[in-house]
């Protein structure tokens, strides 16, 4: 019984980590963390391996981890995650977010919860680390720091991998809706809970085809 326990181990273990190189391309991932520092103690960055996880640990003393993929024991990406934070004593702070729709105003409370609360200093990322690394950079820049919202959205860029014209715009549309409709002193928590209107915002929005194929389909983002 032991040596089949030892041996089923051994096999849920191998599935995770071929899950984790080839169905979620880890690896590209290899030699790329599209690791950024954001001001107030938060780096963002691609999808970490268990050895970044503790690369992360050990090196820049990183105390809790955000995985904005949202928790799913059924990924081996996130299972070997989980593992690797429970070893390394790291934090992991699920929230689900998307790159290409929009939050619920429960999501959204959630994660002005975690930006206020985290210890630091912390580590934001997605797949790529690119949009929904740089949608929550944006709030963290906002919420934790108080900047502006017109200078947060620096870390939606195209040089994090970030492409506003593909159907990931979808996250620069919704702050451009918030500064466009907001009322005089109205903040971004208060218009989300009051005026937000995910529906009218999405109809809105109309990305371009050649950025969405660039994005989706020869990047293969999810």
């Amino acid at each position: 019984m032991v040596r089949m326990g030892i041996a089923s181990s051994i096999r849920s273990r191998l599935i995770d980590w071929g899950s984790y190189w080839l169905v979620d391309h880890g690896f590209i991932r290899t030699f790329w963390s599209n690791r950024y520092r954001v001001p107030g103690g938060l780096y963002r960055a691609n999808q970490p391996s268990p050895g970044m996880v503790r690369w992360y640990k050990r090196r820049l003393g990183v105390r809790a981890i955000l995985n904005l993929r949202g928790e799913n024991d059924e990924y081996g990406f996130f299972r070997l995650e989980k593992r690797a934070c429970a070893r390394e004593g790291v934090e992991l702070v699920n929230a689900k977010t998307w790159s290409r729709g929009l939050l619920s105003v429960e999501e959204f409370e959630h994660l002005k919860t975690v930006i206020e609360t985290v210890e630091t200093p912390a580590l934001a990322h997605c797949k790529s680390g690119a949009d929904r690394a740089g949608f929550f950079a944006v709030l963290w820049r906002h919420w934790r720091l108080g900047e502006p919202i017109e200078s947060a959205l620096s870390e939606l860029h195209w040089r994090f991998g970030h492409f506003k014209s593909a159907k990931t715009g979808m996250l620069d549309h919704f702050f451009e809706t918030y500064l466009r409709e907001r009322k005089p002193n109205q903040t971004l928590i208060d218009w989300v809970q009051t005026d937000y209107d995910p529906a009218a915002i999405k109809a809105s929005f109309s990305p371009k085809p050649w950025a969405s194929w660039f994005v989706d389909d020869l990047l293969g983002r999810e």
